[in-house]
């Protein structure tokens, strides 16, 4: 049965087996083998085998363990707990080092505190340290205000400063300064990085020489060897980072396989997972990006968004899967759920909407904004749909505007059209080149592919080629806000219709003649009239006109006269023109086809003047001059212009001729007679 001594007994016992000694002028208190004395210091304990130094001069000390604080000479106000803690101290002060071999090296270093077997055991010259654990910061030798918490938490930093490494092994490796290491083997190969923070088991574990570097989850920048000014935050977030910068990951996996990408910010899980060496990206969302390698200066903002792209650039993909499928496509803007879903390598196409060009692969230089717009394009390119459905089902179409609530709805690969208003264009599939604006208005039922087609207006419908269609059964007004017909026209001025038809001047010759015209009734309204009516005969398309134009000229083809006025019974043959109660005009020129229509033959020598008493007797028996028409003939024929002109002129000239004849004859008798006047009047004088 075992036996306890009494407290009075053991005390005796104590002072018999070793020496307490107070020194000369001193208040020492020491308790160790008769060998270890002190002289000069004072208000130290020592307590231990080989505990203490017989010639320290320090003072407030208090060295517990065997040989612990043995070199200890001007150190004061030192607590050594533990065998050889503090084993070296010279003339450090202020420090606690508490177990095995704490401190052992530590030579002048002062405000340091080492807990833990081997804890600060290198540190020389070390101060304001906090070592924590079994061998904490084990080889520190001059480095400065550290806090290591962890069984080998800074186990090689030596100089490194201003670091605070909790967990086992944080920050292992340290040479660096002002880093946060916690959690096992946090920043465990950390050498000369500064100014990194690395919270989580393994977190920045391969980090060497990286500073300004913020990695915080299980193993999140594990690899990290060089790369500066990275967060990464999230279980093995930024996990295979080697030499990117600025990046910042947050969320599991996030930025994962990131190699020497920059400048990028990946948040959700798996966001940017692939990532390499894309840099200044941004990915906000579960798997955002997470295919992506090597593609830079993209958006992805949202769930799965741009999930699969690997080296598209310049995208910005907002909304749960948007830009999903895209690989290599480029500066596309993709906001709404799942749009652009499947677009692989379309460019520069902007879709706003949930759904919008969802299906688009390679399509190009598109603009669908509003949901599920340009939901079925695959390959269409340049195409602008605007408003909820508009363009739903466009594929291949190209250089298409449709703006309204499922405007082009089924539009299929048609292309250059312009549909706006909701529902326009809903029957056209591969027509080409339309305008159809306002409410419904496009082509008819199964005219699905017309082409250069216009329809514009409320239900305005267009069923051919070519044409163009204005409203449904409405009235259009040009200088009038209430026109009265289908097309009214007030252009201000009074006798001006306002209407110009520059292709068709008073120069031009008609192509055909008709007996129809156009003209106006008292309201100005255009009517359809005809000679018959009270117009006249005029030049028109019609195959049974008589009038056409030659030049400046009109025409009369027919066989027949045209007659002026009425009572005129006989039309003669050989005429062209029947005027009744006369002409009245300041100019008549009767045109002759030659000179022998014209009498000056009266003067040639060989014309044979008929003797004036042959003339009277034609007269005698025909009371008219010869070759002159009677009073009845002229009656019966009328009279012909220029012949008549012409035979009076001959009788005018043949009365000259006569006239002369008579002159002649008038002066041989007047010479005769002045012969006889004078031959009497010598007879006389005799």
């Amino acid at each position: 049965m075992m036996k306890f001594l009494p407290c009075a007994t053991l005390t005796a016992l104590l002072l018999i087996e070793t020496h307490f000694s107070f020194g000369q002028g001193s208040t020492n208190i020491v308790v160790t083998t008769p060998t270890s004395t002190t002289t000069g210091g004072s208000d130290n304990t020592l307590v231990g085998i080989g505990a203490g130094n017989s010639n320290m001069s320090g003072f407030g000390n208090l060295v517990l363990g065997r040989g612990a604080g043995t070199l200890n000479m001007a150190g004061a106000r030192n607590a050594f707990v533990g065998t050889e803690a503090g084993k070296q101290n010279t003339s450090g002060s202020d420090n606690l080092f508490a177990g095995f071999q704490a401190g052992n090296s530590s030579s002048t270093g002062s405000s340091n505190t080492f807990l833990g077997s081997g804890s600060g055991y290198t540190n020389s010259s070390g101060y304001n340290n906090l070592f924590s654990g079994y061998r904490s910061g084990y080889f520190n030798t001059t480095g400065n205000n550290n806090t290591f918490l962890g069984p080998g938490a800074g186990y090689g930093s030596s100089t490194g400063s201003d670091n605070t490494f909790v967990g086992a092994d944080a920050g292992g490796s340290n040479q660096g300064g002002f880093n946060t290491f916690i959690g096992s083997l946090a920043g465990g190969n950390n050498q000369a990085g500064s100014e990194n923070v690395f919270i989580g088991n393994s977190a920045g574990n391969s980090n060497q020489g990286a500073s300004g570097n913020i990695f915080i989850g299980f193993k999140a920048g594990y690899s990290n060897v060089n790369s500066v000014n990275n967060i990464f935050l999230g279980h093995q977030a930024g996990y295979t980072n080697g030499n990117g910068n600025n990046n910042t990951f947050v969320g599991t996996r996030a930025g994962y396989k990131n190699t020497d990408g920059i400048n990028n910010i990946f948040i959700g899980s798996d966001a940017g997972y692939n990532n390499t060496t894309g840099s200044n990206g941004l990915f906000l969302g579960t798997q955002a990006g997470t295919k992506n390698s090597t593609g830079a200066f993209n958006l992805f903002m949202g769930n799965f968004t741009g999930a699969n792209n690997t080296t598209g650039t310049s995208n910005t993909f907002i909304g749960n899967g948007a830009g999903n499928g895209n690989i290599d496509g480029r500066n596309n803007t993709f906001i709404g759920q799942d749009a652009g879903f499947n677009n692989t390598s379309g460019i520069n196409g902007l879709f706003l909407g949930t759904q919008a060009g969802q299906n688009n692969t390679t399509g190009s230089f598109n603009l669908f904004m509003g949901n599920f717009t340009g939901q079925s394009n695959t390959l269409g390119t340049h195409n602008a749909f605007l408003g909820n459905g508009a363009g739903n089902k466009n594929l291949s179409g190209y250089s298409n505007v449709f703006i309204g609530h499922d405007a082009g709805f089924n539009n299929d690969d048609g292309h250059e059209n312009v549909f706006i208003g909701r529902g326009t264009g809903a029957a056209n599939i591969n027509g080409d080149q339309n305008v159809f604006i306002g409410h419904n208005a496009g082509s008819a039922a199964g005219a699905s592919a017309l082409t250069n087609a216009v329809a514009i207006g409320y239900n305005a419908t267009v069923n051919a080629n070519n044409s163009m269609v204005l409203g449904n059964n409405l009235n259009v007004g040009i200088g009038t806000n209430a026109p009265q017909a289908k097309l009214e026209v007030v252009s201000g001025t009074t006798g001006s219709s306002g209407l110009r038809l520059s292709s068709l001047t008073n120069s031009f010759t008609p192509s055909v003649n008709t007996n129809k015209f156009l003209t106006v009734d008292s309201q100005g309204n255009v009517i359809l009239a005809g000679y018959a009516s009270g117009g006249r005969i005029a030049a028109d398309p019609t195959a049974d006109s008589h009038w056409s134009t030659d030049g400046k000229n009109l025409l009369n083809a027919n066989e027949g006269g045209v007659i002026i006025g009425t009572g005129i019974n006989k039309t003669p043959s050989g005429y062209r023109l029947y005027v009744a109660d006369g002409i009245l005009t300041e100019k008549v020129k009767v045109a002759i086809k030659s000179t022998s229509d014209w009498a000056d033959s009266v003067f040639e020598p060989t014309y044979k003047l008929k003797p004036l008493h042959e003339v009277e007797r034609f007269i005698q028996a025909n009371h008219h001059l010869p070759e002159l028409p009677s009073a009845e003939q002229v009656v019966r024929d009328g009279v012909d212009l220029g012949r008549m002109d012409a035979k009076l002129l001959q009788k005018i000239e043949e009365l000259t001729l006569y006239v002369i004849a008579l002159k002649k004859e008038n002066e041989a008798i007047k010479k005769t007679l002045s012969k006889l006047t004078k031959q009497q009047s010598r007879k006389t004088a005799r």
